[in-house]
């Protein structure tokens, strides 16, 4: 078996990642959620609460969509 020996002086690079572009699309899903996550909680506990009733709980509903226009627009 040869071995290979790397040269010290040689640059070398960074491996390819093929989905650097997901991993990115998932670092900016995560501070989206980071900056929402309570608005979308507190509409989750008012979904429960009110046995799914979404009209009852529009007040939940317009803060987390304000929230997310707010981040599109960064």
């Amino acid at each position: 078996m040869e071995k290979v020996t790397e040269n010290p002086n040689s640059e070398t690079k960074p491996p390819n990642h093929h989905h650097q572009m997901d991993a990115d699309d998932d670092d900016e899903n995560m501070k989206q959620l980071r900056e929402c996550s309570s608005l979308y909680l507190s509409l989750q506990d008012c979904l429960v609460d009110s046995n799914r009733d979404w009209k009852s709980c529009q007040k939940h509903v317009q803060a987390l969509k304000a929230c997310h226009e707010r981040r599109a627009k960064k």
